[in-house]
This record gives structure tokens, sequence and C-alpha cells, in this order.
């Protein structure tokens, strides 16, 4: 076996590089080879086979082709057998253990997608799929989408561009890392934000800043603190809203200050600089992050009043009220109030600022 596996990494080295430039587009290309039965695509002459793939260097990938010409060297059950369709190989072998999207619900034909690792296995493929109901209004009906296909590094994992029957078509084939596992959970230790948990038909006016004229103020100190929040997307009176959090900071100017957040949902984070409060506010920066992917914003903030802004990344419903997150901020151990502040505890803070 370890003989054979050389042998296997050999031939993976005679994979051809994958065309980049000369396919790699985000939309399907016009149809030409579209029936075109055993004619084969004057601009494709490797990926028939394991041994003669394209070579996927890189991520997030995309790539638009056609399968129409290509020989039918594998078929895989998924549930769907006795597939005669030519099929198209590519490989990728990661750098690290991820977890990767493979989707081609973008295509133009009735699709199936599978992979191998490390080699042919026939009848026992790594991840399978022929027809997902998940993709978001694909250009035809059965297209295929992996949704979370776990690799490992020191692998190499051979993708087959498929098809249903004896379909063939234009693809698009679009590979990118993704989060996948177990279900997103935070166990946050540090101090409570204290607001209700949101629903249908709930008013924010606790820590809504903007959106309420409430806010919570952040105490100064030279130790990380750390706040337990709550975020979601709820209805009411017919519009969807956010559970925005808006915490209330004073730098002194010159010093690096850093939030950094994780959530079970995706999450917005962001500084917003309080010019003349919410009648003159601009964003000074932000980010974006998918669940369960801690993600950081470190800024020299001038002197003045900002707001930490925690809130979903976008006003999606599957982002339920009550989904978790943690906020530390480290680097404010100076407190420029314009107004002095009286030293208080963290409850009493949000009792003064609700």
């Amino acid at each position: 076996m370890k003989t054979f596996a050389v042998v296997l990494l050999a031939l993976a080295a005679l994979c051809s590089v994958a065309p980049g430039q000369r396919l790699s587009t985000s939309t399907a290309p016009d149809k030409p080879n579209a029936g075109a039965g055993n004619t084969s695509p004057t601009w494709r002459v490797d990926g028939d086979t394991i041994e003669e793939c394209w070579v996927i260097d890189s991520l997030p990938f995309t790539e638009a082709g056609s399968n129409c010409g290509f020989a039918d060297d594998y078929d895989e059950q998924c549930p769907y057998t006795g597939s005669t369709s030519p099929d198209v190989v590519y490989s990728y072998s990661p750098p690290y253990d991820m977890c990767l999207s493979i989707s081609l619900c973008n295509s133009y034909y009735d699709t199936k997608v599978f992979v191998y690792e490390d080699e042919h296995t026939p009848d026992d493929p790594y991840a399978c799929n022929d027809d997902s109901y998940d993709c978001d209004d694909p250009p035809v009906s059965y297209t295929s989408w992996l949704e979370e296909v776990l690799v490992f590094a020191g692998h190499t994992y051979y993708i087959v561009v498929d098809g249903y029957s004896g379909d063939c078509g234009d693809y698009v084939l679009e590979i990118d890392e993704v989060y996948c596992g177990p279900e997103c959970v935070i166990d946050c230790v540090g101090v409570p934000e204290g607001e209700p948990t949101c629903y249908d038909g709930y008013d924010d006016q606790y820590n809504g800043g903007c959106q309420s004229d409430t806010w919570s103020m952040i105490p100064a100190t030279s130790e990380p603190i750390t706040i337990c929040g709550e975020t979601g997307v709820f209805d009411a009176g017919g519009v969807t809203y956010r559970d925005t959090d808006w915490y209330l900071v004073y730098p002194c100017g010159g010093v690096p200050i850093t939030a950094t957040v994780e959530s079970e949902v995706p999450v917005l984070l962001a500084f917003v600089h309080l010019i003349d409060w919410c009648d003159d506010f601009e964003i000074y920066s932000y980010v974006y992050m998918d669940e369960c992917m801690p993600t950081s914003l470190t800024e020299e903030l001038p002197a003045g009043q900002f707001a930490v802004f925690v809130s979903t990344s976008d006003w999606s419903t599957e982002y339920e009220c009550g989904s978790d997150y943690w906020l530390m901020l480290e680097g404010y151990s100076e407190h420029c109030d314009p107004v002095p502040v009286e030293d208080t505890s963290w409850g009493r803070l949000k009792s003064l600022y609700r």
C-alpha cells in the first residue's frame, strides 16, 4: 500500500495546472457546446481523468467550462447511478485541515459532483451530490452542491464534474473554504450585556444606539474586558430588524484599541465615530466574519466619542434572536469623556445608559 500511495502522489503531480484566466469567470459563458455530443472543446485538452486532472492551487476558485466532449470515466451513486455523462476532473491538496463548499449551482445542465480522496475508489466516493435543493435561484433545475466537505492536509482530493444520465453542458465550478462541523455554540465568560432576548414584535430600546438613543458604556480598564451579548433578526410591523448593540467608548487618542468578537451567527463589528452623536456619525472601520470565527479590529482612534457596534452581518431571518456572542476590548485603559464620569460598576453603568 505504501508503494501504491507513492505512485498515486506521482500521478497527482502529472495533473495540469488549472487554466486560470483562460476559463475563470464569475458567470456562465454562452453555450457553444451544449448538445455537442463528442465534439471536443478546442480550449480544453486536459482534465479528462485523475491522471490528467486540472490542479487547483488556491481558494476561492471559480471556473466555467463544459464537460461535453470529454470521456465518461467515472460514475457514483448519489442516489442515482447508470450515468453515461462525460466528466471533468480537478484536484486540490489543502495546506491545512479545512472545510470546503463545492458548488455547481450556477451550471446549465443536470449536474452531478463527487470527490475521491487520494485515489479512485469506485462505489465509495469521499463525498457525492446529484441534486441540491439549497442552490439559490439556479439557472436550471437539478444542479449540485456539496455544502460542507471536511478535507485534511497531506491528502489530495479529486473533484469530478459529472452529469445525470447522459447530460452534458456548461458548468460553473465554485470552491471556497467554509465553516463546518457541529453547530456553533458560544460559551462566554464575562460581563453579561443584560439585554432581553429579542422576538418578533420586539422594540429595541436597550443598548440600541442610534436606532433607539439608548447606550451602554464600556468602562476604561487596564485589563481586557469581555462582554457576553446576544443578537439576532426579528420582525416588527412587517419590517425586518437586527438586534444591534452600541457600546460607548471615549478614547484619548494615540493608543491602539482592539475589539474582538466571536458569534454564533455571521457578525458585523465596527467602530462608529459619533461626531455629533446620531446627528453626525460615520463608520470609522468595520469587518464581517462568519459564525464561530473570531475576528478583530485594531485602530488608533482619535480622541472623541465612539461606539463599538455589534450586529448580525445582514437581515437574514435565519439568524435567530438569542444568538450569543462575546466582545473583548483591549487597550482601552484611558477614558477621555468630555464630562467627568465617577468610577462605578458595569451594572450601574448599564442602568445609567439604558
